[in-house]
């Protein structure tokens, strides 16, 4: 290699730079959200419409799981991740549902909403990338969203307190596990991926993209107002 030749990015860099360029913190909704700029008919739309991905992601993980045969490493940190999801004493969908309903959203109403475009459109990229993309390919995908959670959830629950007289813990319990659970959770992602050395590094690439693309869309659909504003 030539003395002055540019360094070759590793995958695990190529994804960080990705998922930097399209985090969700820098979308119009949550920056309004961390100023209190969101009405809270605008956050009851996002808790029911978003309940949707929170529904689907053990289920996610349950179709990459079916497919981790030979790989125990995989099997394992899937399974974890899965078994935190689904835990029988607080299981993640149910803690979604204890934060819309501190924004009034009646069990009613958040088990019968009809996915927005946007939403649909996250619900189908997830679910295909874990069903019928490669190994890596569904792992890149579940790093590019659990990467960016805890940073997130932080600042969710500084605005909700802050702007939103929501402090009641089983109300920010969703956001207070996912703090914690979501740091471990990308790092056990993240080695898994530094290890794929026969990776299709440009396949990996462009599902991590699309998945990032895909969160970002569906804050399109519940913050239509901030789709003008998009970095």
């Amino acid at each position: 290699m030539p003395k002055n030749a540019p360094k070759t990015k590793t995958l695990i860099e190529s994804l960080d730079a990705l998922i930097e360029k399209h985090h969700l913190l820098k979308h119009p909704f949550y920056q309004a959200w961390t100023a209190g700029k969101l009405s809270k008919e605008s956050l009851a739309l996002y808790a029911e419409q978003y309940y949707q991905h929170v529904l689907a992601f053990p289920e996610n993980l349950k179709q990459l799981a079916a497919r981790t045969n030979g790989d125990a490493t995989l099997h394992a940190l899937v399974n974890e991740n899965l078994a935190e999801e689904l835990d029988p004493r607080s299981p993640h969908p149910m803690l979604w549902r204890q934060f819309a309903q501190s924004l009034g959203v009646s069990e009613a109403s958040i088990e019968g909403v009809r996915p927005l475009p946007g939403i649909a459109a996250l619900l189908d990229t997830y679910d295909e990338v874990a069903a019928q993309g490669t190994k890596a390919q569904a792992v890149a995908a579940f790093y590019a969203y659990e990467a960016q959670v805890p940073e997130i959830a932080t600042q969710k629950i500084s605005g909700l307190r802050r702007f939103y007289a929501i402090s009641e813990p089983r109300s920010l319990a969703y956001f207070a596990v996912h703090e914690e659970a979501d740091v471990r959770h990308r790092a056990a992602w993240r080695e898994w991926l530094a290890k794929q050395n026969d990776a299709d590094t440009v396949a990996v690439l462009c599902a991590a993209e699309r998945s990032l693309k895909a969160l970002w869309g569906a804050l399109d659909a519940v913050y239509p107002q901030g789709c003008a504003s998009r970095n």
